[in-house]
């Protein structure tokens, strides 16, 4: 009888202490969690009244987050953690944004921004992947950060010393920057059509990135299908699309050479024969860990309608397509 009791004392205890450690079903929580003393930041740019902006009023937003670093010879995983912190959706919120190219284009597809701390680190981001997609409170600023250890390994993860730049959908970690102190907004510089010209046909797709290549055939790449439910941010309800296309980033890996450290502070514009452009960084195109691609949908060829229109899968809105892709634009930041 002894025996049976201390066996269940024993038990108890473990299963009591097993409580304790977590006090919730959720392995995210299991760590102690590192807190940061963000409480502003510096917006300027195409934006009114650029300055600092507190931050300390935001709501923070939260999610799990694998570190995977890239590597010429070998990938580098440097841990998974459960962060917390300021969303750019959130912190760009406090700022109004005056474009400097309204009079010749409104929307604001063509704006991408420029994160930066004091070691001259950037990453930037496209305006759309922060309001015009799904995801738009995954792209963070740490206020803080736990780890998430495995629980049948002893080792356990060592969370970032210091506030660092999150971004939830990337792949490899080439936008995470420790502690940000800047936000440029700005707009796409480069010449385009102003005038809205009824016949955008173009039969190939020019790429400017240092030099110009000219892409004819992508027969052979790899082709997803795609059921849309377009929503225009100005015109409201589009329709539906069921559509299948070409995967947009297996087209930029196949005829570029790319460089993976520079995936991080480069931006894309994809504009059309009439003017209209939309921005996009590179990371969101070809770096990410959902699978939620971009898409190159082949049309007939039609004068007023093209032959390759680009499709924004991930975003919410449908601003971002792009119809008759004519010209693709790298812009590296220094």
């Amino acid at each position: 009888m002894k025996k049976i009791f201390l066996l269940f004392l024993f038990l108890s205890t473990l299963i009591s202490a097993q409580v304790s450690r977590t006090g919730t079903n959720s392995f995210f929580d299991d760590s102690e969690t590192a807190d940061y003393p963000i409480n502003s930041i510096f917006i300027q740019g195409e934006v009114e009244n650029p300055g600092v902006v507190d931050l300390t009023n935001l709501p923070q937003n939260g999610f799990p987050v694998k570190d995977f670093s890239y590597g010429k010879e070998k990938n580098r995983f440097n841990g998974a953690y459960y962060v917390s912190g300021y969303s750019l959706y959130e912190i760009l919120n406090l700022k109004n944004v005056i474009k400097i190219n309204s009079e010749e284009f409104k929307p604001f597809v063509d704006l991408y921004v420029i994160v930066e701390n004091e070691k001259g680190d950037k990453a930037v981001f496209s305006w759309g992947e922060i309001f015009y997609s799904k995801d738009n409170f995954k792209i963070i600023i740490t206020k803080s950060a736990r780890a998430i250890n495995p629980s049948k390994m002893k080792m356990k993860w060592t969370p970032p010393a210091e506030p660092v730049l999150i971004c939830g959908n990337d792949a490899f970690n080439c936008r995470f920057i420790s502690d940000p102190t800047k936000i440029t907004v700005k707009s796409f510089a480069g010449v385009f059509s102003k005038e809205r010209v009824k016949e955008i046909y173009v039969p190939e797709m020019k790429v400017v990135n240092g030099a110009e290549t000219v892409i004819k055939d992508i027969s052979g790449i790899e082709r997803r299908k795609f059921f849309g439910i377009g929503y225009g941010h100005g015109m409201g309800w589009k329709g539906t699309d069921n559509v299948e296309g070409f995967v947009f980033a297996e087209i930029l890996r196949t005829h570029l050479k790319l460089d993976m450290p520079e995936i991080g502070n480069t931006i894309v514009c994809v504009s059309s024969k009439d003017g209209y452009r939309a921005t996009f960084s590179l990371s969101e195109l070809i770096n990410r860990n959902d699978m939620n691609d971009f898409l190159l949908i082949e049309k007939t060829g039609m004068p007023d309608e093209g032959k390759y229109n680009l499709f924004a899968t991930p975003d919410f809105f449908v601003d971002r397509n792009v119809r008759s892709v004519e010209k693709i634009e790298f812009l590296k930041m220094k």
